[in-house]
C-alpha cells in the first residue's frame, strides 16, 4: 500500500520475480506469470497528474504451491476506472493501450480498423505525444502483442479486441442535434461517418430520430464505450486465469501466497466518484493494518498478562462508519438517491449536508461548485459531486444489450452473451467488490509492504523529508515502530524455545 506513485506496482513485480527465483523459476508457468504484467498494465494503467503509470484497478494475485513449486495462479481485478475511457482531466491520459495502438499499428492495419489521426479523437482529448513517446509506445505495443500470443489469444480474438477498441474511439466522436419533430434528437450530420466507423453494422445504436434529450443520448453513448472496454478487460483477465489455472489433483492440498497491488490514496485538484472509491479502499486497508498491528498486538499482551502500556493510534473506524454505515452512511445515501429518477447530484449533496452536519470527518462544500469534503486518515479531500449519481447507477440502456449480442464482431457478441449468463468477471458493484476483497484479506496471515513516495515531483534520486514524514505519520508507521520497540520482536512457541 501507499500513495499513488509510491512504487506499489513495481514492488509487486519485484516481489513476484523474487518468489519465482526462490522456486528456481524454470517452469513455463512461472515465466508466464511474470509475462502477463505488460498486458495488465497496457489495459489497466494510465498517466495521471501524479503518476505516469498509475494502476487504475486493483489486482490480487494468488500463487498456489506444492513442494515449493508454483502449480497455478489466479488474478482477481477490482474497481477498474471505466470512466477514464470517456473523460480525462487536464494533464491526464486514457488507458495506455489506445496510444500503443496508434504508435504500433501499421498504416494498413489502421485503415482496416478505421483509425485516423489521433488528434481527431475526443476520448483521448485530441492529444497524442512527442516522437520519443511514440517510439516508446511502439515498443510497448509489441510487448502487448507478444503477451497476447503467450497467453494464448487467437489471432482473430486479437483482431476483434482491437476492432472494439477502435470502435470505442470512433463512438466518442458521435454527437447529437435536435430532430425535426418536437423533443426528438438525432445523430448530427457531421458525425454520421463516426457512427458508421463505430458500428460497422447496417444499423446503429440510435434510430435516425428518437424522443429524448441530448444529455441522455450522450450518457448512452458513453455507457456503451465504458461497458465495452470493461468487458474486454474482464475477458483478458479471464483468459489469463485459464492459462494459469493449476493442473493438479483436486484432492491435493496447495499452499497459497496472495499479493494485493491496489491503487494508492489520491488527492487531485479535482476529485470525483472514482477517487472516493479508491480512497474508501485505502481507508479499509488502513483499518485492516490497524487491526493486525495494534488491536491484535495489544490483545496478545493482555491475554498473556504481560505488563503493557496501551499505545494510542489513529483509529479510522469513524471514517469507515461515515462512508459505509447502513442506512445512513454516504454510500447507502448514494444508493438511495440513485434509485430515485427525480434525484440529482444536488439533492444527494443536500442529503449529505443534513445527515452529517455533526460529523467531525465531513465538511459541506463552499462556493458555487457542488462539492463536499471528507477528512480521511491521510488528510482532507474535497470531492466534486457532479456525476456521482450517474456513475453509481452505471446503467446501460436495455436495447443496447441486444445490439451487443447481434454484433458481427464475434468477441463483442460472445461477451454480451456471457454477461447475460451472469459470468461474474464482468459486473461487480463497487461495495460488493470491496467487501469480497476485505473478506479474503481478513482470512489470510498478512504481511504489509508500505511504499513511501520520496517526492511529489516524480524526480529520481530526490528525497523530500517533509513528504516522507507526512506519509510515515498518516500510515501509522511511527506508532508501529513504538509498538515494536516496546514489545517482543521475536516470539517463539514454547516448544521451539524449549528445543533451543
Amino acid at each position: 500500500s501507499g500513495e499513488s506513485g509510491a512504487g506499489k506496482t513495481e514492488s509487486t513485480k519485484l516481489l513476484l520475480q523474487h518468489i519465482m527465483n526462490l522456486c528456481k523459476g524454470n517452469s513455463q508457468l512461472e515465466q508466464q506469470i511474470l509475462q502477463v504484467n505488460p498486458l495488465l498494465e497496457a489495459f489497466g494503467n494510465a498517466q495521471t497528474a501524479i503518476n505516469d503509470n498509475s494502476s487504475r484497478f486493483g489486482k490480487y494475485i494468488q500463487l498456489r504451491f506444492q513442494n515449493n513449486t508454483v502449480q497455478g495462479a489466479k488474478l482477481s481485478e477490482y474497481l477498474l476506472e471505466k470512466s477514464r475511457v470517456v473523460q480525462q482531466d487536464i494533464g491526464e491520459r486514457n488507458f495506455h493501450i489506445f496510444y500503443y495502438m496508434f504508435a504500433g499499428l501499421s498504416s494498413e492495419e489502421k485503415e482496416m480498423y478505421g483509425l485516423l489521426d489521433p488528434s481527431l479523437y475526443r476520448y483521448i482529448s485530441g492529444r497524442f505525444g512527442t516522437s520519443d513517446a511514440a517510439q516508446c509506445w511502439k515498443h510497448k505495443y509489441q510487448e502487448v502483442c507478444n503477451a497476447l500470443d503467450m497467453v494464448g489469444f487467437q489471432e482473430q480474438e486479437q483482431v476483434d479486441m482491437q476492432t472494439i477498441l477502435a470502435g470505442v474511439l470512433s463512438l466518442g466522436n458521435v454527437t447529437f442535434e435536435p430532430g425535426e419533430s418536437d423533443g426528438s434528437v438525432k445523430v448530427s450530420e457531421v458525425s454520421q461517418g463516426w457512427l458508421k466507423a463505430a458500428a460497422v453494422i447496417p444499423y446503429s445504436p440510435w434510430s435516425p430520430s428518437v424522443s429524448c434529450c441530448c444529455p441522455l443520448c450522450i450518457d448512452a453513448r458513453d455507457s456503451i464505450a465504458k461497458v465495452a472496454y470493461g468487458r474486454v478487460f474482464g475477458w483478458i483477465v479471464w483468459k489469463i486465469n485459464e492459462l494459469l489455472a493449476e493442473n493438479v489433483d483436486p484432492e491435493v492440498e496447495l499452499r497459497e501466497i496472495g499479493i494485493l497491488d491496489i491503487f494508492g490514496f489520491e488527492n487531485f485538484a479535482v476529485n470525483r466518484f472514482e477517487q472516493l472509491c479508491i480512497n474508501l479502499a485505502n481507508e479499509q486497508l488502513q483499518h485492516f493494518f490497524n487491526h493486525h498491528i495494534f488491536q491484535l498486538e495489544q490483545a496478545a499482551y493482555k491475554e498473556e498478562e504481560l505488563p503493557w502500556e496501551t499505545i494510542t493510534f489513529n483509529n479510522n473506524e469513524p471514517i469507515l462508519n461515515l462512508l459505509l454505515a447502513k442506512p445512513v452512511g454516504l454510500l447507502s445515501l448514494l444508493d438511495e438517491q440513485s434509485a430515485f429518477p427525480q434525484a440529482t447530484d444536488k439533492t444527494f449533496v443536500d442529503k449529505l449536508n443534513s445527515s452529517f452536519k455533526a460529523s467531525l470527518h465531513f465538511q459541506p462544500g463552499r462556493g458555487r461548485v457542488l462539492c463536499f469534503s471528507i477528512i480521511h486518515y491521510a488528510g482532507k479531500v474535497q470531492y466534486t459531486a457532479g456525476g456521482f449519481l450517474e456513475k453509481n447507477r452505471d446503467t446501460l440502456p436495455a436495447n443496447v444489450h441486444g445490439l451487443f449480442i447481434n454484433s458481427v464482431t464475434p468477441l463483442l457478441s460472445a461477451l454480451a452473451v456471457l454477461w447475460l449468463a451472469g459470468l461474474s468477471i464482468f459486473l461487480c458493484p463497487h461495495q460488493h467488490s470491496l467487501m469480497m476483497l476485505m473478506e479474503r484479506l481478513y482470512s489470510a496471515n498478512p504481511h504489509f509492504v508500505r511504499c513511501i513516495k520520496p517526492n511529489s515531483q516524480k524526480e529520481p534520486g530526490v528525497v523530500d523529508s517533509q513528504v516522507v514524514l507526512q506519509q510515515l505519520r498518516y500510515n501509522g508507521l511511527l506508532e508501529t515502530i513504538r509498538i515494536r520497540r516496546d514489545g517482543f520482536s521475536w516470539r517463539p512457541s514454547f516448544e521451539e524455545f524449549a528445543e533451543r
